[in-house]
């Protein structure tokens, strides 16, 4: 199964990751494939945007690239793509990570490469929904957690939660996509 593991910067994808990586009950069922270090390891990008210190990605690079990634993973492992351009690759389901705008401004906040201007723009970027929306625009298998209280440990028993339900055929319907909504703290 291939799973498109997306959300806001900040909201918790890599942490997530990280644990699943480290952990050897999750390191030999799950192949993790690291999107960003993809993009700026291997120069799948067209250019970098100097205001937002940041990379566009070359997503047909980047999917040819990730296509090769996949097919050379053992056999029955499970892919969980991490990165928040996942939604744009072929994928079996998208698990969006959801953080409450504020607390997301403070994690945001915290890291020096991100300008107030980042920070804010990524925190309107949630409350606006805007990758549950891509993802939803691009799957019918879309999920989403919200990440703002819960123990990275907690995020990914969630995360593991839905990719067992989906591999034994059944909707995890506690994560189905419009139960979170922060409209109301976007910034104009």
């Amino acid at each position: 199964m291939i799973i498109a593991l997306t959300g806001t910067p900040g909201t918790g994808k890599t942490t997530v990751c990280g644990f699943i990586a480290e952990h050897s009950q999750y390191r030999k069922q799950y192949c993790i494939i690291d999107l960003n270090k993809l993009i700026i390891d291997e120069k799948l990008y067209t250019e970098k945007d100097e205001a937002r210190n940041s990379y566009n990605a070359d997503l047909e690079k980047l999917e040819e690239r990730v296509k090769q990634v996949i097919s050379q993973a053992p056999d029955g492992m499970d892919i969980i793509m991490e990165g928040h351009l996942s939604q744009y690759l072929p994928a079996d389901a998208i698990i969006v990570l959801r953080t409450h705008p504020v607390a997301l401004r403070k994690r945001l906040g915290k890291r020096k490469e991100y300008s107030f201007e980042k920070v804010k723009e990524n925190a309107n970027a949630e409350a606006l929904d805007v990758i549950l929306v891509e993802s939803v625009e691009r799957s019918k298998n879309v999920f989403e957690i919200n990440t703002t209280d819960a123990t990275p440990l907690a995020v990914v028993k969630a995360v593991i939660s839905i990719i067992e339900s989906l591999k034994t055929g059944k909707i995890p319907e506690d994560f189905l996509p419009g139960k979170i909504n922060w409209i109301d703290l976007v910034e104009l």
